[in-house]
């Protein structure tokens, strides 16, 4: 079931990858990902280079999307590069993502 639940949101990332052109990154991660565990969300993180009105609009389009064909509390991270690298967020993770783009 998890495993069905995992694909599920990538296949529908995946399908609606337009509405994520104003991020660089997307990737998955958390609960999620772990096989040993019944997710409780969906942690996204966002990663983009510059900001812009088009980045707020396209947040708001992909929560809605996402909470709508998706059972599970969707859970957006959204970090500049620059952001990401100061934070060192991918690193602490530890490899335990996915990057979809």
């Amino acid at each position: 079931m998890d495993i069905l639940v995992r694909c599920n949101v990538i296949d529908l990332i995946n399908q609606y990858i337009e509405i994520f052109n104003s991020f660089d990154n997307i990737y998955l991660y958390g609960s999620i990902l772990d096989t040993s565990k019944t997710p409780n969300d969906v942690d996204i993180l966002l990663i983009y280079s510059k900001y812009s009105n088009n980045l707020i609009n396209d947040l708001d389009t992909i929560s809605f999307i996402l909470k709508k064909m998706n059972n599970l509390p969707i859970d957006l991270t959204v970090l500049s590069i620059e952001e990401e690298k100061d934070t060192n967020f991918l690193e602490r993770l530890k490899s335990k993502y996915v990057k979809l783009k």
